[in-house]
């Protein structure tokens, strides 16, 4: 079986240097000894809590480099602060993949004796074997056992814990075609501001003039401050709101008609599918927010 890495860093690909995580290429080497890897690719390193949209267009070439060498499939290391915004963007940028991608974080670097980084990569070399098309997340949460994720259904750890969880059930990953032919170089396109709920939020606060669309994250419920939302929403017209609403089915008359419900999806996925959408010059953005990609939208059932 011939494993591609690329290793970009994060605590899996650290050592702690004077109390300093510090990314190393002695952990490099580690990682491509324990996953007995036929070629690296650690030229892109960072620390994923600097990650930002041009990093994330490093990253695809760097993986295409490595799909280049026609591996069995491919490895890729990262830190935990930022993994589900660039699992997503992978997802969705190798949704065509015929051979399995695979992202690997830690809780602590190798050198650790609590690392969970050993578990991971062994599970992610033998996930390898099974030659599952797609792009997928490996991670083990505390006290429990190393569990598979879909790549743009994963939804990001809250802070204090090490904690990793994805919508749905399963890990279906299956490309529709939706993004083939999309340009995924991301840096330059235009912006969508991601609004997270809190008591008295203050939407005036939020300058729209740069942005082209904007998804408000829903609490945990699904629910969010109709009266303030609906407000926002008519202060402009022009621009969409898309709404993640998980489960939870707003009357629709309670809004203006730029807010667009979207259940079954991570506000991860929508962000980056909408900036996917809005770079590519998309015609009907939220028919094709509304249409899955890769798996990433799951039914209300699941």
């Amino acid at each position: 079986m011939k494993i591609s890495l690329v290793a970009t860093g994060g605590t899996i690909g650290s050592r702690p240097v004077k109390g300093v995580m510090t990314i190393s290429d002695a952990a490099t080497e580690q990682i491509a000894s324990i996953l007995d890897a036929d070629s690296v690719f650690g030229t892109f390193k960072i620390h994923s809590a600097n990650v930002d949209i041009a990093d994330l267009n490093m990253l695809r070439r760097t993986i295409e480099s490595a799909l280049a060498t026609n591996p069995d499939g491919v490895i890729i290391t990262h830190g935990t602060d930022t993994l589900a915004y660039s699992s997503t963007y992978l997802a969705y940028a190798f949704a065509d993949t015929r051979i399995p991608i695979v992202m690997c974080a830690a809780d602590n670097p190798l050198t650790a004796d609590d690392s969970n980084g050993y578990v991971v990569l062994s599970a992610a070399r033998s996930f390898l074997r099974s030659g599952k098309p797609g792009v997928y997340v490996l991670y083990r949460n505390p006290g429990e056992a190393v569990k598979l994720h879909h790549g743009a259904r994963l939804i990001p750890a809250h802070m204090y814990e090490n904690f990793y969880f994805s919508i749905g059930e399963g890990v279906a990953f299956k490309d529709t075609g939706l993004m083939k032919g999309m340009n995924f170089d991301l840096s330059d396109g235009r912006k969508v501001l991601c609004i997270t709920p809190y008591v008295g939020i203050d939407y005036d606060a939020f300058d729209m003039t740069d942005y082209a669309a904007a998804v408000q994250v829903g609490y945990h419920s699904g629910s969010v401050n109709v009266a303030k939302l609906g407000a926002f929403a008519s202060d402009h017209p022009d621009i969409p709101v898309y709404f993640t609403a998980g489960r939870k089915n707003y009357d629709p008359k309670l809004f203006p008609q730029n807010v667009v419900q979207c259940r079954g999806i991570t506000q991860t996925a929508l962000y980056i599918k909408l900036l996917v959408g809005l770079k590519n010059k998309v015609r009907d953005l939220t028919s094709f927010v509304m249409k899955n990609a890769c798996g990433e939208i799951v039914s209300s059932a699941e």
